[in-house]
């Protein structure tokens, strides 16, 4: 498989996304432009089709389902009732950092499974995980050149 399409797949990746596509790409000899391009692409893709499909989903469980209905309606009711003043608040914010930072377990899966929760409008929470993916690669693509950097100073 070309190397393009390896990262592309791998950052298709939920939770590990481009956090591990990236450093890959580089180590396949991509250039740092292909391989944020393909990352990128690769992350934001299952981020947008999940939100999309997400409703679809939800709502065949709750009709399918009594129990799925009744865990689902106390997800949601609870998250909202928890969580949302502070969440109305700070929404954009809040999705885009979680979506920019490059630790596991954040990313446009996270961010995606967040916007659901609270009802975040779908183009809205789209562009957050563009932006924000964008910032992950950019901070990933810095920190690995710097550690690069540090290790040939010891070679």
């Amino acid at each position: 498989m070309p190397p393009e399409l390896t990262v592309f797949f791998l950052a298709m990746t939920p939770f590990l996304e481009i956090k591990l596509a990236i450093p890959l790409g580089l180590k396949l000899g991509l250039s740092k432009t292909s391989t944020i391009a393909f990352a990128t692409a690769g992350t934001i893709i299952p981020a947008m089709v999940g939100l999309a499909a997400a409703t679809p989903i939800t709502n065949f469980l709750r009709k399918n389902s009594p129990i799925m209905d009744k865990f689902l309606t106390f997800l949601f009711n609870k998250t909202r009732k928890d969580h949302s003043k502070s969440f109305e608040k700070y929404e954009a914010l809040f999705i885009f950092m979680l979506v920019a930072t490059p630790l596991p377990g954040t990313g446009a899966s996270a961010g995606a499974l967040i916007a659901y929760l609270f009802g975040v409008e779908y183009w809205k929470a789209c562009s957050l995980f563009i932006l924000g993916t964008i910032v992950s690669a950019l901070l990933l693509l810095t920190g690995i050149e710097s550690i690069f950097a540090l290790t040939s100073l010891f070679n």
